[in-house]
């Protein structure tokens, strides 16, 4: 239990920092590691506030005038190993970095964020910090000494400029090109070792990468950074980071290990991280900020001396030996024993004194650890001593001979009624998975640590009196009190839970519509908005509603999102603080069209190829025109859905009627439409009439001779040649005659034949 006890109390000091100033032992298995700083940030714009926590780091707080301060995941964005700060401190990647702006997006209306260092930083070395991407933008920056006064530019310890992009650095993240596709990697910022400016590059590009880190060379109070547009909406990045070494060693009494007593480290700036020794006299610091010039202090033991102690450490690497050594009178022996209740439960902090018996005289005062152990030293040897505290029944003991082992005493049980302090650490109401660790602190002592059980309980028996109760946050952010003060009573019982809560990320939400240019809402469409500086948030994707409206939740407080919905142009919104009611982000698509597809046969029933087909609204609108196809098929295209149209295939002579038509609503799966060619109406061409071939001319006829007496006047009873024409009419009447009759019948029968084509189409 009381190895356990130490252990844990060293665990939960370097969980609590420098804010709680103590810690307990640990084992000394911690090696130097590099951290990446954790950022918290809350207010609204122009008026945030945050924290940066790092182990073994001063409290780190800010406040800043940026328009837009957020805390990213560094999922996706970070100084990877090979960048100069990565070679120190290792990946970045998973650990948070801060977003900022200026005020206002403008050269006259800067931001100003200032760092404050609980106590001043470190020292020289062992942190840094790392602003990313300056390019269409300048910082700015200035600090104050620990002591108030102003830091001198050079103090700042400006390390170099470089780009962080996977194309210039392996195992960085992948940049997009940069402008006029130049390929990312190639910017860097200057500095300006007279006046503090980072300043971007000289045609103000919106690029990608470009980065400086800077370490300290002295003990910083503040840090302010300043930071303001040159042109477009610029963002910049800022991370902290801290190189940590373990400090450790072993105290001794007389040789043997000296348990339960408490060590105190002072770093440069004066920050104090107490720790106390194990069962083996050994004691730990896991996790302290690399500096030259840290000290370290021990409780001397009653009536001891020092023979060896540490002086100034300079922790630039693991420290193991950094150990006590103290001697007692010669002669003199240690002593050591419990107090508990009287169901035999350890008593914490219980002051125990040792006398002598014969004179009364107070040999060593002492008091009892979170196991109810104490130790006194320096008593002579083989002597005859008494143990005794208020409420116990004093306990007789000889120590032991001088060099023999140490004497342990009856436990001394106190009689009167003590208190108890008991409580539960949850997490959303269960027991974390990690054991929690719980101290009683009695004005600045640990007086009691203990681990709680697998369901989160845990108890401390104590003494009536005043006391701090605290554990450490289960997860990082978790919401709820670290601590809490219990005053208890005799016999009474105290509680002091811990119910923290997982943080809920703070979101806003980001409402709107789409519809039509008519005013018709757009039900069903897509709705996407994308943080516009990668990992600031995450890609949230709706669908609108029946009436068009859509609203996106879980968006970033104050955080640049393009929201985009296909048929329409983006839009840039800027997402506003928490509580405060957005502008509504309305789109407008232009009207969907639909088609009509259809075919087109001749009079024959063929398909009827390059046959136009015209469709004219009956209200108002163009018309649209589409060709068949060499299978008679069309497709008029573009069509207003649920709209009248008279569609006509063909033109002049071979136009069909027209046939009117709705169009489907938009989506929707249209009819085909059929035409048929009215057959050519085909005007018969005459048949010339034949000429006659010219008969051989007649031999003379002989003079005509008069009638005989008494014929009649109207003519001979002879025939003969007409008069005057000197032609037979017989022949040329019988030919004229037959091809007469030959067209009449070839006319006759095409019209019969063209009416009985006609009959079988309508059939």
């Amino acid at each position: 239990m009381r190895r356990w006890r130490m252990i844990t109390a060293g665990l939960t000091g370097i969980v609590l920092g420098a804010g709680l100033a103590l810690g307990g032992a640990t084992s000394a298995s911690a090696a130097t590691a590099g951290h990446w700083g954790a950022f918290e940030v809350s207010g609204t714009a122009r008026a945030y506030t945050g924290s940066v926590a790092l182990p073994g780091f001063p409290e780190t707080t800010f406040t800043s005038s940026s328009r837009q301060a957020q805390v990213i995941s560094g999922a996706t964005t970070g100084q990877g190993p090979a960048t100069p700060p990565g070679a120190v401190y290792g990946n970045s990647r998973y650990n948070t970095y801060l977003n900022q702006r200026p005020a206002f997006d403008r050269p006259d209306a800067p931001a100003e964020t200032t760092y404050t260092f609980a106590g001043g930083t470190p020292g020289a070395g062992g942190w840094s910090f790392v602003l990313g991407d300056i390019d269409a933008d300048q910082a700015t920056i200035s600090a104050t000494l620990a002591n108030g006064q102003p830091a001198p530019i050079a103090d700042l310890g400006y390390q170099g400029s470089y780009n962080s992009c996977s194309t210039v650095s392996p195992g960085g993240w992948s940049c997009p090109p940069d402008p006029g596709g130049v390929a990312p990697g190639q910017d860097t910022p200057t500095w300006d070792p007279t006046t503090g400016v980072l300043i971007g590059n000289t045609a103000a590009n919106d690029t990608a990468g470009a980065s400086a880190w800077f370490t300290p060379t002295v003990s910083l109070g503040t840090l302010t950074i300043t930071y303001q547009q040159r042109s477009g909406l610029p963002v910049y990045q800022t991370w902290f980071a801290n190189k940590t070494s373990s400090l450790s060693g072993v105290a001794r009494l007389d040789g043997a290990p000296l348990p339960n007593t408490v060590v105190t480290v002072t770093a440069p700036n004066g920050s104090e991280y107490t720790t106390t020794t194990d069962d083996q006299g050994a004691y730990s610091f896991d996790a302290l900020t690399q500096a030259d010039g840290y000290q370290v202090a021990i409780a001397t033991p009653d009536n001891a001396t020092v023979q060896a102690a540490p002086g100034m450490v300079s922790l630039r690497g693991d420290v193991t030996n950094a150990d006590f050594d103290f001697l007692t009178p010669p002669g003199t022996v240690a002593l050591t024993g419990t107090v508990v209740d009287t169901a035999g439960t350890p008593v914490a902090d219980v002051p125990v004194t040792i006398t002598d018996p014969a004179t009364g005289a107070v040999l060593a005062e002492t008091v009892t650890d979170g196991d109810g152990s104490y130790t006194a030293s320096g008593l002579p040897a083989d002597t005859a001593v008494v143990a005794s505290t208020t409420g116990a029944t004093a306990v007789p003991v000889t120590t032991g001979a001088d060099g023999a082992a140490t004497v342990v005493a009856q436990p001394l049980v106190i009689q009167a009624a003590l208190s108890t302090i008991s409580g539960r650490v949850t997490l959303d109401g269960t027991a974390p998975s990690d054991a929690a660790v719980v101290e009683l602190v009695q004005g600045d002592q640990v007086v009691a640590t203990t681990e709680a059980d697998a369901d989160g309980t845990y108890e401390f028996r104590v003494l009536p009196g005043d006391y701090t109760v605290r554990t450490a946050a289960p997860v990082p952010g978790a919401d709820g009190p670290t601590e809490t003060s219990v005053t208890t009573t005799a016999g009474g019982t105290s509680t002091a839970d811990f119910p923290f809560v997982t943080p809920v990320p703070v979101t806003v939400s980001q409402a709107g519509s789409v519809t039509y240019t008519d005013g018709t809402p757009v039900g069903g469409t897509t709705v996407t908005a994308r943080p516009v500086d990668a990992g600031s948030g995450a890609v949230i994707v709706v669908t609108t509603n029946a009436d068009g409206s859509y609203d996106l939740t879980g968006l970033t407080p104050g955080t640049d999102y393009r929201i985009t919905v296909d048929g329409t142009d983006p839009q840039l919104v800027t997402t506003v603080a928490t509580g405060a009611a957005p502008t509504p982000a309305d789109f407008v698509l232009p009207l969907p069209t639909v088609d009509q597809p259809g075919t087109v046969n001749d009079a024959d029933g063929a398909p009827a190829a390059d046959v136009e087909v015209v469709a004219t609204p009956t209200g108002s609108g163009e018309p649209v025109t589409a060709t068949t196809d060499a299978d008679g098929a069309f497709d008029l295209v573009g069509l207003q859905p649920v709209t009248e149209y008279s569609v006509v295939a063909g033109s002049g002579a071979q136009a069909t009627d027209p046939q009117v038509v709705t169009t489907v609503a938009a989506g929707a799966t249209p009819t085909p439409l059929a035409f048929v060619l009215p057959a050519a109406v085909v005007t018969p061409t005459p048949t010339p009439t034949p000429t006659p071939t010219p008969a051989p001319a007649p031999a003379p006829a002989p003079a005509p001779t008069v009638p005989p007496a008494g014929a009649g006047s109207g003519g001979s009873g002879v025939s003969g040649p007409l008069a005057f024409t000197g032609a037979e009419i017989a022949p040329a009447a019988i030919a004229a005659g037959i091809l007469v009759l030959l067209g009449g019948g070839l006319l006759t029968f095409r019209a019969a034949r063209n009416r009985r084509r006609t009959e079988h189409l309508q059939d």
